[in-house]
């Protein structure tokens, strides 16, 4: 089985990463793609709980089959490191082979992450061509990355959209609608929830 990995804070769920796990599906042929919410990021402060993150992430779920979603970095208490959520995907499903999805800015800070060389041996990497990276620059940079750690990366054909968690947040703060951001079922939740609506920006970089 060929597994795909998104891990992310999903403060909240948008459609762009929905368009993202959905073209990895199709274009690597993947077999799931398994959503990770973050329990608490070393980068990041969450505003929505993790059970209303992972409630979120639920609902997408029903919209496809192939979609998967853990709550096991939600559970890991301390600073959650993909090295950590890597090894255990390896103990709980050694048979499959795990490709983890970044952005091509992501790519660009891979050899600051927490034991980089052995992220590398646990798992591939499909990148996404962030808005503004230059192309040949992330194809150089994955080439360094491959010499310098040993990490196979491929790069996806299309680009994610141009939505992010924080311009969500930005809109319902300005009382404007989310309605072409986010899937449908995660728009009712935030309304039932009132998520977002109070002037707290407290994630301190845009996810």
């Amino acid at each position: 089985m060929t597994c795909g990995l998104m891990g992310g804070t999903f403060d909240p769920v948008h459609l762009g990463h929905v368009q993202i796990a959905t073209n990895a599906l199709d274009e690597l042929k993947l077999d799931r793609l398994l959503f990770l919410p973050d329990g608490d990021p070393p980068h990041k402060r969450p505003i929505a709980s993790g059970v209303q993150r992972l409630e979120m992430l639920r609902l997408i779920c029903l919209e496809d089959s192939r979609f998967e979603v853990t709550d096991m970095e939600l559970r890991r208490r301390g600073t959650t490191y993909t090295v950590d959520t890597l090894r255990k995907l390896k103990e709980l499903r050694p048979r499959d082979e795990l490709i983890y999805l970044i952005g091509s800015d992501t790519l660009y800070l891979f050899p600051t992450w927490h034991t980089a060389q052995d992220v590398a041996k646990l798992c591939r990497m499909a990148v996404v061509l962030r808005p503004g990276d230059d192309l040949t620059g992330v194809i150089n940079m994955q080439q360094e990355l491959l010499q310098n750690y040993g990490l196979y990366s491929c790069l996806l054909s299309k680009p994610g959209l141009p939505i992010s968690s924080s311009m969500v947040r930005d809109a319902l703060q300005n009382g404007e609608s989310i309605r072409k951001l986010v899937p449908a079922l995660v728009a009712d939740y935030i309304e039932e929830e009132r998520l977002y609506q109070v002037a707290a920006k407290a994630a301190e970089i845009k996810d």
